[in-house]
């Protein structure tokens, strides 16, 4: 069991500018910062407007970036993914940043939200080029076990470099259930020099983060883009998601990694 987690932060929902979600980048950063100093060390941004929405517009985005990394060393990975009408070369602009080291790959499409949420195998491939070109390492977003499929066929071809660091998303509308037997499966299916995270949307409470952890998790990720329940209750903001489940995870004796060495656990050092 892995004592040492990289906790994640998606500080961002995508439905606009309620319940006190952070869409500016002063207000993205204060945020960020704070949850920083309670143990993240991985940050999972979109490029959005001042609505929320999805956007080719960098602006925000691109400043942001430049004022969390002005003020710590946390990881910044930039998504390609999120339900929207945008191209898959739009989708691939967020790489163009030249401090994100990570990046999502989403290794297959799947009914999402009452959507289909489109990610096809030469979509896959071209992001996952750009990622090569840019030398940004894909974090492998997994929604079913065919998808870990078409990751392996891509590490066949060598277009994956080891170490290969997955996530399974789990508890989306339509999308896999978490479940202790579900983990074993997927596990079982990942190529030698393979870690996995987990991700959970509409939690309630940090029961499966935990559990995930328990069963080898490297890194579990909270924040308004995946809930803003803490422990039944709505979080006003995401620091309060990041001390609470800081404080849970130090009771089962894990240890939050800083940014170097959660840099170390996912091979980009």
């Amino acid at each position: 069991m892995n004592k040492k987690i990289i906790l994640a932060l998606a500080p961002t929902g995508g439905w606009g500018k309620e319940y006190n979600n952070p869409l500016e980048p002063e207000e993205i950063t204060k945020q960020v910062i704070a949850c920083s100093e309670e143990g993240v060390s991985l940050i999972h941004l979109h490029a959005r407007d001042n609505q929320g929405e999805l956007t080719t517009d960098l602006s925000n985005f691109s400043k942001t970036i430049e004022l969390i990394t002005n003020e710590c060393s946390v990881i910044i990975e930039a998504s390609t993914g999120g339900l929207s009408n945008l191209t898959p070369q739009e989708r691939a602009l967020p790489l163009q940043n030249e401090k994100v080291e990570l990046g999502s790959l989403n290794m297959g499409s799947l009914n999402f939200l009452d959507k289909v949420y489109i990610n096809t195998l030469p979509d896959i491939q071209y992001w996952l080029q750009k990622m090569i070109k840019n030398n940004i390492k894909p974090s492998i977003e997994i929604f079913d076990t065919s998808n870990i499929i078409i990751s392996n066929s891509l590490i066949y071809k060598g277009l994956i470099k080891p170490q290969y660091n997955f996530n399974f998303v789990f508890n989306y509308k339509w999308g896999m259930s978490f479940s202790l037997s579900l983990v074993e499966v997927l596990k079982s299916m990942l190529s030698k020099e393979s870690i996995w995270g987990a991700v959970f949307g509409e939690s309630r409470n940090f029961s499966s983060h935990l559990q995930a952890c328990l069963q080898g998790a490297t890194m579990v990720r909270v924040g308004f883009e995946d809930s803003r329940i803490c422990n039944y209750k709505e979080a006003k903001s995401n620091p309060e998601l990041v001390k609470e489940i800081r404080r849970e995870l130090e009771i089962l004796g894990f240890e939050t990694a800083t940014p170097k060495e959660a840099r170390k656990l996912l091979g980009i050092i």
